[in-house]
């Protein structure tokens, strides 16, 4: 159904954007939630919850209960700095983790094509780089 509310169509987007992405990663057995969490932690190295968090646009209860599941999986390792108190662990990917993160890649790029050849007619130039603009330009005017 049509609506001219910027949000719910985000909204609505956001969810079929998921589900392409989930199905895309199934075969290797993680969601899109997962593969993204991943991606930040490689790119953080070793992190804090909390960095964690602000680096995947997520609030620290989703990120704890996220992570456990990596943790479970062996994805993940996370150690206490002695420097701080026990509640204050560091989350970083194991070997197994990048391990998964590049088996994984592959069947993301699947997906990151479809979206990007959906959107490419309604976008000047290429479609990856249109795209992201917008989007982080979104994320901008948030914090204002």
């Amino acid at each position: 159904m049509f609506t001219d509310c910027y949000c719910t169509q985000f909204r609505r987007s956001a969810n079929q954007l998921t589900g392409i992405y989930d199905e895309a990663l199934r075969p290797v057995g993680l969601k899109i939630t997962q593969f993204s969490l991943l991606r930040a932690l490689e790119r953080l190295g070793t992190a804090t919850y909390n960095e964690v968090a602000a680096e995947a646009a997520l609030d620290k209860t989703t990120i704890s209960r996220n992570l456990k599941i990596l943790i479970n999986a062996g994805w993940v390792s996370v150690s206490v700095d002695p420097e701080q108190d026990a509640r204050y662990r560091l989350a970083r990917l194991s070997k197994a983790g990048v391990k998964k993160l590049r088996s994984a890649e592959p069947y993301w790029s699947v997906a990151q094509r479809r979206v990007e050849d959906g959107v490419q007619g309604f976008l000047n130039g290429p479609a990856n780089k249109a795209l992201l603009d917008a989007l982080e330009t979104l994320q901008r005017v948030a914090l204002r």
